[in-house]
């Protein structure tokens, strides 16, 4: 992985060596000013996926020493089940070392998990965006697909909800398939929107976007004036079917 001014930089370097990290840029698009530095400011950065693939296998405060130590102000939380009681203590650790929780990955419905995230969120007084992906199945049928358009406005809508309820925003988050194509993301927005959630938009990830590198321009157009976020990931065309999908710095 390189820095975005084309040179290798070493903290984001090594963090991609250690764990495989994403590293995403906030668009900050009709949310906040951009840094002075500009969108590629390292206090823009965001680090993602460090909890579930980190080799080491960290806990809250070490993980936490180790952004500090990297030089990361941001993270994106991605957790599993076993990471359910250590909530508090995420949040908390990074609160230590000034590391904001920018978002927190959220499941697609109002589960158990999904209430532990609100009530932590609630009790820390913190307002990370969720990021949350459906469909990951293709579907070429006109009439199902706009089936299951409908379907996500209604499964989102109470997450939009209560997200609303403690200042927090909904990213729609793709993952393949049908969800994962930002025609069908805005078309979800739109209908979001329409039954009055306001607090919406998308996170445009490279590592699930191999397969619209041809057109990427007209597909990254259509999601642009709804983005909360972008994945910046090392791309090889067509790596997603050869085994390269993610394109490591010593490439």
């Amino acid at each position: 992985m390189r820095s975005p001014c084309g040179s290798p930089g070493r903290p984001v370097a090594a963090l991609s060596r250690a764990l495989g990290l994403l590293v995403f840029v906030l668009s900050a698009l009709g949310l906040q000013a951009l840094p002075p530095q500009g969108l590629f400011s390292r206090t823009n950065l965001v680090a993602w996926c460090i909890v579930p693939f980190d080799s080491q296998k960290r806990g809250p405060e070490a993980r936490a020493e180790m952004l500090e130590q990297l030089g990361f102000t941001r993270l994106a939380y991605d957790w599993r089940a076993e990471h359910l009681p250590t909530f508090d203590a995420e949040v908390e650790a990074r609160r230590r070392r000034r590391i904001e929780i920018t978002a927190w990955w959220f499941p697609a419905a109002l589960n158990a998990e999904a209430k532990a995230i609100l009530a932590c969120i609630e009790r820390q007084r913190i307002h990370p965006q969720l990021w949350i992906t459906l469909g990951t199945e293709p579907e070429p049928d006109a009439a199902r697909l706009e089936q299951k358009v409908q379907a996500a406005v209604g499964t989102l809508g109470p997450i939009c909800a209560e997200a609303a309820r403690l200042g927090c925003t909904v990213a729609l988050y793709n993952h393949l398939g049908w969800f994962g194509e930002p025609a069908n993301q805005v078309r979800v927005l739109e209908g979001l929107r329409k039954a009055g959630h306001a607090n919406v938009g998308s996170v445009y990830n490279f590592h699930h976007g191999h397969g619209q590198l041809d057109d990427f321009e007209r597909q990254f157009g259509i999601l642009k004036p709804h983005l909360l976020a972008l994945n910046l990931n090392g791309m090889v065309r067509d790596g997603d079917k050869g085994g390269k999908k993610t394109r490591t710095q010593e490439e």
